[in-house]
């Protein structure tokens, strides 16, 4: 399988099959699911995929580099946890000094999104589980594109079933969180029967 083949089955098994949201219960954050408008969704997600992407260029060297020296064995696994919050350090850094320093109407746009986007659990699971499964470098990067895009997409899945539960005569007791609770439910449920696993009986 070529390169740009490998990128892309598993940038889409990222983004459906295995979406942060609906699959693992990551980047399911406060300030995400309560964005306001598809263009503030579209922005947080632009962020979190550029951020997921750049920290995952920075730490697949460092991480291979830890493997081949063995560092990793089970007592010594935090090496990597630190590894890659100290790159989602370094990309929320550099984003933010760059944008405020050449780009003052983007800074402006991005202050309000890029400390949760950069810190979002969507960003640090989608690193840990590509360094716990050994991808290479090129399905590395596609998963954590893939997460940034998945996650985004959820969100606007999301903003789209408020909206139109909203506009439903939805029963009392069930409005606010517990029908939007439902609404994600079923939709995990219907990603999770995409993948194929079999429910406990």
């Amino acid at each position: 399988m070529n390169v740009i083949q490998e990128f892309l089955v598993v940038m889409l098994t990222a983004i459906v099959l295995q979406n942060a949201v609906f699959t693992r219960g990551l980047g399911a954050n406060k300030n995400a699911l309560t964005l306001s408008s598809p263009r503030k969704i579209l922005l947080y997600g632009a962020t979190l995929s550029f951020v997921t992407l750049v920290s995952s260029l920075l730490a697949w060297p460092l991480n291979n580099l830890l493997r081949e020296k063995e560092s990793l064995s089970e007592g010594r696994l935090h090496l990597r946890y630190l590894l890659v919050m100290v790159c989602l350090c370094a990309v929320f850094a550099i984003l933010f000094l760059l944008t405020r320093a050449y780009l003052p109407r983007l800074h402006y746009y991005l202050r309000q999104v890029v400390f949760s986007a950069s810190f979002n659990s969507a960003a640090v699971g989608s690193m840990l589980i590509a360094f716990s499964e050994s991808y290479g470098f090129v399905k590395t990067l596609g998963f954590a594109l893939g997460s940034g895009i998945g996650c985004t997409l959820a969100f606007l899945l999301v903003f789209e079933g408020k909206r139109r539960l909203a506009l439903s005569d939805v029963p009392r007791s069930f409005r606010g969180l517990p029908i939007m609770l439902l609404y994600i439910g079923i939709f995990s449920l219907a990603v999770y029967g995409l993948i194929g696993h079999q429910l406990p009986t």
